[in-house]
């Protein structure tokens, strides 16, 4: 299905293909001299490990990586708060929850059902061993994180 000029796309993946060559057309041009690869700008290293995971039906997140990253053992007080849709878990030496004794970040459901986690959720997890927590979020916000950035390529790229 072609897209008028003008016209938004309407997906994230969408949003991605528009940003490779915004304008260029779908062929292939040749050309006289040997392609230039475009230089891509230096991108600064984050000091967040990131992982991907599941979750099962008693909120345990199945990769324990994050939690290592953090030194954060079996038994470590945690406490566990929902801001927005995404969920920030922080030790505290008086903190309500703990890491279960197989070292599992378990989501109580309270939480589970306040960010509409399903079991089987595949969950972006983000753990700051300089600030000593971990962040949780959802597909629907990793996906509107990246349709947020896509669409700052675009512009910058139209100007």
């Amino acid at each position: 299905m072609m897209r008028a000029k003008d016209e938004q796309p309407q997906s994230i993946e969408d949003h991605i293909l528009s940003t490779l060559r915004p304008g260029a057309p779908q062929t292939r041009q040749q050309t006289k001299s040997l392609p230039v690869a475009a230089l891509l700008e230096s991108v600064q290293s984050s000091a967040l490990y990131f992982v991907v995971t599941t979750m099962d039906a008693r909120g345990r997140l199945a990769d324990r990586s994050p939690l290592r990253a953090l030194g954060w053992t079996p038994g470590s007080a945690i406490t566990i708060t929902a801001v927005g849709r995404a969920v920030i878990a922080a030790t505290r030496s008086a903190g309500p929850n703990a890491i279960t004794h197989q070292g599992h970040l378990r989501l109580p459901a309270p939480i589970r059902h306040a960010c509409r986690l399903d079991t089987g959720a595949r969950l972006l997890v983000a753990a700051s061993p300089v600030r000593d927590l971990l962040a949780v979020y959802p597909g629907s916000s990793v996906e509107a994180s990246l349709l947020a950035y896509h669409e700052t390529l675009r512009h910058r790229d139209a100007r």
